[in-house]
């Protein structure tokens, strides 16, 4: 009986797992999908209306659409291949394994400090002082985004240079040695 009994149990997980597996894989595929067109309907939009280049919020909003795309196609096309059908290119190659995490931490970092110099951008125009309100300007903004790309990929060398693959009895594993 007990023995039954487990192999109903392993089998309702094993069922289990295969839904989670096919929902997350859909899902998964939609968000890509949806995530992709509408970020190119951003960039669209932007390059239309050509605001980004007098706007300094709209700078950091063009900007943050192509780090959004990068981390669409970087990490979430990355693992949907891996999860929804087993080809998982950090196990096999090695520069891949080194670069994913960095590339989609850079790419999510930079989204962030965007999101909060888009906020205070934000504040600063809607001050009723015209001092504080001629601070805001598209140079310091192209100065930001670039000195926020820069500090990012700089904070991420540390990644770049510890983690690495290691094959241990016949099998690849990802190892963070730092």
């Amino acid at each position: 009986m007990s023995s039954n009994n487990s192999t109903s149990i392993s089998l309702a997980l094993f069922q289990l797992q295969r839904d989670f597996r096919y929902s997350s894989l859909i899902l998964g595929f939609l968000l890509l999908i949806g995530g992709v067109l509408g970020h190119i309907l951003n960039i669209t939009v932007f390059i239309k209306v050509e605001n980004y280049k007098n706007n300094a919020c709209s700078l950091y909003m063009f900007v943050r659409t192509f780090h959004d795309i990068n981390i669409l196609l970087g990490g979430l096309a990355t693992r949907i291949l891996a999860t929804g059908f087993h080809v998982d290119f950090t196990l096999v190659n090695r520069i891949w394994c080194k670069t994913r995490s960095g590339f989609i931490d850079i790419n999510t970092e930079t989204i962030y400090t965007l999101i909060c110099l888009q906020a205070i951008d934000i504040f600063i125009c809607s001050s009723p002082s015209v001092g504080v309100r001629q601070k805001s300007n598209i140079r310091t903004a192209g100065y930001l985004v670039i000195g926020t790309v820069c500090f990012c990929c700089i904070h991420e060398i540390p990644y770049f240079i510890f983690q690495d693959l290691v094959i241990v009895g016949g099998t690849p594993i990802f190892l963070d040695s730092a």
